[in-house]
């Protein structure tokens, strides 16, 4: 055997220390990797550390074929519902309800249909322009400028929305979805029911993904 092919004892052991920190760090990826998991999937869980990991990755809740609802996302939705339900406008509609599995199931939901609706409105080709939003949301103040309550602070009060937040969350897919209605019922011998169908076969289709559980 050649002496400079002999591994001394040091190299040896530098290389057994080498292989074990290896070792270690996959173990302690793996085992970090089921934990963010657990936290997210089976707990949903909202702390700190998880709102700031979801914020900087683009970690999924669901799935609608190509198109991807984002915890992050899931975990905003479920705060304005939570906020909501808190809020004197729930309180005064008698709607300040128990936040449950079942309306944060129901808020995943919402999501993926909105996913829906904005894949056949591709399909379609219809579109809510900038110019549509906003005369749409001068005729929601319109109808509710007769009230003495600010829009502004009713938002941030009940749903914690500036206004940019409510033509986005509300109006836009509001619009969209009377738009889509109104062409699908035209394309379909007046069917006003058409959109809605559609949707639902939609949401049966296998590439639907559910990445949350309840």
């Amino acid at each position: 055997m050649n002496p400079e092919e002999t591994v001394s004892p040091q190299k040896g052991r530098r290389l057994v220390v080498t292989i074990l920190v290896v070792i270690f760090a996959l173990l302690a990826l793996i085992g970090g990797t089921a934990f963010l998991g657990w936290n997210i999937f089976v707990k949903r869980s909202d702390g700190p550390v998880i709102r700031k990991i979801t914020n900087i990755l683009p970690i999924p809740a669901a799935r609608l074929g190509s198109r991807v609802v984002l915890y992050r996302d899931f975990v905003h939705a479920r705060d304005t519902l939570k906020k909501f339900l808190a809020s004197p406008a729930a309180k005064e509609e008698k709607l300040d309800v128990p936040f449950d599995a079942s309306l944060e199931q129901n808020t995943l939901e919402k999501l993926l249909v909105q996913e829906a609706l904005e894949e056949i409105a591709e399909q379609q080709k219809v579109t809510v322009t900038d110019d549509e939003l906003r005369q749409y949301y001068s005729e929601v103040l319109s109808a509710t400028s007769s009230t003495d309550r600010d829009p502004s602070q009713y938002l941030l009060e009940n749903f914690g929305w500036d206004e940019e937040d409510f033509r986005q969350n509300v109006l836009r897919p509001a619009l969209l979805e009377q738009k889509l209605t109104a062409a699908m019922t035209g394309e379909n011998a007046a069917d006003a029911d058409a959109l809605n169908r559609a949707v639902a076969a939609r949401m049966e289709q296998k590439d639907v993904v559910r990445y949350v559980r309840f």
